[in-house]
């Protein structure tokens, strides 16, 4: 039986963070990702002679890891570390108790005693109270803040690195300037890294347009209708393929200078294709491209019926095209995190061997984010990956091969139709659609009219052999798909401000470099500035001990709140107050905390429950006895019990209700209400008018640290 060829692309992107008009870089994701991933991922390949893989870079990645080499990023968090503790503004000191644990928690701040310490002094206020905090606190957070970033085989190689995750606390000022020569030298070794491993035929480097912008919608956003009918567009209509083939080129270009001249093959930002950008591509010379397997099912007549049809490429315009597997891909993505590496390595290697069944000599294409999902994996996904690779290479039924050697001897099925998306639910309603990324795409074509028409600079519509005029710089910039996606309500993000200004910042400097004078209405957000919320999303999916105890301060860490103060309650009798409810999920029950002020079992009497009813397609009443200790899920109409859940009455009232029955589906928010009882006697209730709206988002709160 012919192997089945396995061809794992890892996609390492991050958009330009710089200010255009300040010059400062406002967030270090980029400078992160390149100290614990980009390069750690080549290493941990390396470790297995042997493997085969493609890496896609993004341009404007590589723009910023070259100004990190070189010293000019004006990284404003990084300048915030490397500061001498003894000397940090007010305002430098909010910004590292704000955000120097923006890492994840039960990986990167529980185990360590001191980095712990310091979260649970930091608290949950939005403002923190920086006087609390010593100079020694805040350089030991610089160092932890430091230190939570650094992968495997820094943390394996360097005697540095050693040193300080042992010593733990008290750190230096020249221990905090040596781990920042140490990860400025580690970043400067990236790119030649990747060059290297090219050259030795162990990986092949794709590329995706330079900015990474959405290309269907840049040759129109009527495009996004090909998979939405109904879909609300904007006002203005953006259609200009020539920005979508200056994307492509330059994409192609750049990393033909920085990793030498090879045909590449490319990711199309976010997988999006459509007809008209698959022929640009051709065009433009990219040597294959890739998609999801929901593109094909729409363009094939029969979709996927027949599953062994996705193992295959594919050409459109004369261009290969391979779809990427949806659910092996997205295991790795967001499923396998939380399984022992073994146990993850080895599941993926059976699901694949089940491939090799069905469709022996054929090619699946695994494909998604080389960076963002290892911080929630054991040791930053070193063991599952070098467990992945032994196994994939032990198994004679499976053969590692980069797209390149994939295509070579396979020859691609013409597609007659090639049906316009993204790899997301295969539309483009993530990137236009929303009232505010219309309002973006507006914005973006009213300011390249007004200054490309004010400076009579044209598109290009060759190669030239000349540098880009700083305004085409700008404009292609501000296209890249990143701004877009924090709009709307698809995604949330404590920075979303920033990547709002971000992209504000991009229109004025067009009007700056046109010599314009910048419209009022770019100094406006179209996000809505945060207002006080009642309620508070979780931030990941969690999984608590039911023990009525406040036994970690990190068991809640991650859930969303309700402040029932604020929305009001209904009382009738005298009785222990509750302030906030905490809640969160997982892929099983609905976790509610309340924190009353007395006991709660002593204040309703062995009579006494709580209801808490919900909501949304179904009608649920969760009914507690504290006395008895038990939680019971009926359906409010019938009586009908449906489930029962644990519940625990200590200190705290803790509870999981049954998700199931629930029958949530993600982004519909879920309707809540709690009241208390004695006997048949309602003697209080939250909110007083009408339910909570919880926001639930399923397993789809995980995909947000994509972007991080």
């Amino acid at each position: 039986m012919k192997p089945l060829k396995v061809a794992i692309i890892w996609h390492m992107h991050q958009p330009d963070y710089r200010d255009p008009v300040s010059g400062k870089t406002l967030l270090p994701w980029t400078y992160l990702h390149a100290v614990k991933d980009y390069g750690e991922m080549l290493k941990t390949a390396a470790e297995v002679p042997g493997t085969r893989m493609t890496f896609n870079l993004v341009p404007t990645m590589l723009e910023q890891l070259e100004r990190y080499a070189d010293g000019s990023a004006g990284d404003v968090w990084i300048d915030a570390a490397a500061k001498d503790a003894a000397i940090l503004t007010a305002e430098e000191k909010t910004l590292i108790l704000t955000q120097f644990f923006s890492v994840h928690a039960d990986r990167h701040v529980h185990p360590y005693r001191r980095y712990r310490e310091l979260a649970r002094r930091r608290g949950s206020a939005p403002i923190p109270d920086s006087t609390a905090f010593y100079e020694q606190d805040l350089r030991d957070l610089q160092v932890w803040f430091l230190l939570a970033w650094s992968g495997h085989h820094l943390r394996q190689e360097s005697p540095l690195v050693k040193h300080l995750l042992v010593k733990g606390e008290h750190f230096t000022e020249e221990e905090k300037s040596q781990l920042l020569t140490l990860y400025a030298r580690t970043i400067g070794e990236v790119v030649g890294l990747y060059r290297r491993m090219e050259d030795a035929g162990e990986i092949e480097i794709s590329v995706t347009p330079y900015a990474h912008p959405i290309l269907p919608l840049l040759c129109g956003t009527a495009t996004a209708r090909e998979a939405t009918p109904g879909i609300q567009l904007p006002a203005s209509t953006f259609k200009h393929a020539e920005d979508a083939r200056l994307q492509v080129r330059l994409g192609l270009d750049f990393v033909a200078e920085k990793l030498g001249s090879k045909a590449r093959g490319m990711w199309p930002s976010e997988g999006s294709v459509s007809e008209e950008v698959v022929r640009i591509l051709a065009e433009e010379g990219a040597a294959w491209a890739a998609s999801d397997e929901g593109i094909l099912s729409r363009s094939l007549p029969g979709g996927l019926a027949d599953r062994r049809r996705l193992y295959q490429p594919y050409s459109f315009a004369g261009l290969p095209l391979i779809f990427r597997d949806r659910e092996l891909s997205d295991r790795i993505g967001f499923v396998y995190a939380h399984w022992t590496p073994e146990r993850a390595a080895s599941d993926l290697i059976e699901q694949l061997k089940k491939v090799a069944v069905l469709a022996p000599g054929g090619l699946i294409p695994l494909i998604l984010d080389g960076e963002n999902c290892w911080e929630r994996y054991q040791d930053n996904g070193h063991p599952f990956l070098l467990a992945l690779y032994q196994g994939l290479l032990a198994d004679p039924s499976l053969q590692m091969v980069t797209v390149k050697e994939a295509l070579t001897g396979m020859k691609p099925e013409p597609l007659s139709k090639l049906a316009a998306g993204s790899w997301i639910n295969s539309d483009f309603c993530i990137w236009i659609g929303h009232p505010e990324e219309n309002t973006a795409w507006d914005w973006l074509e009213r300011a390249r009219r007004d200054t490309l028409e004010a400076t009579g600079v044209q598109i290009p519509d060759g190669k030239s052999g000349q540098p880009l005029p700083n305004i085409l710089m700008h404009l292609l910039r501000a296209e890249g798909s990143d701004w877009f996606w924090w709009y709307g309500d698809d995604h949330s993000t404590d920075q979303a401000d920033i990547f709002d200004a971000l992209f504000r910042r991009h229109l004025e400097a067009l009007y700056r470099e046109a010599g314009l004078p910048v419209p009022q209405h770019l100094f406006q957000p179209i996000k809505p500035i945060k207002e006080v919320k009642t309620v508070h999303e979780p931030t990941a999916l969690f999984t608590p001990t039911i023990d009525g105890r406040v036994s970690d301060y990190f068991e809640w860490l991650a859930a969303g709140s309700a402040d029932l103060a604020a929305t009001g309650a209904m009382h009738t009798a005298h009785h222990s107050e509750f302030s906030v409810l905490l809640y969160g999920y997982d892929r099983q029950y609905v976790y509610l905390r309340l924190d009353p002020e007395e006991d709660l079992i002593s204040l309703l009497g062995p009579s006494g429950r709580i209801e808490v009813r919900l909501g949304v397609e179904r009608n649920r009443t969760a009914r507690v006895n504290p006395g008895l200790g038990q939680l019971t899920l009926h359906d409010r109409e019938t009586g009908k019990q449906l489930a029962e859940g644990p519940i625990s009455c200590g200190r705290i009232v803790e509870m999981a209700i049954p998700l199931a029955p629930l029958e949530l589906r993600s982004g519909t928010p879920l309707a809540l209400s709690i009241h208390l009882y004695k006997g048949n006697n309602e003697t209080a209730r939250w909110p007083a008018e009408g339910p909570l709206h919880l926001p639930y988002r399923g397993e789809e709160l995980e995909t947000d640290d994509w972007m991080i």
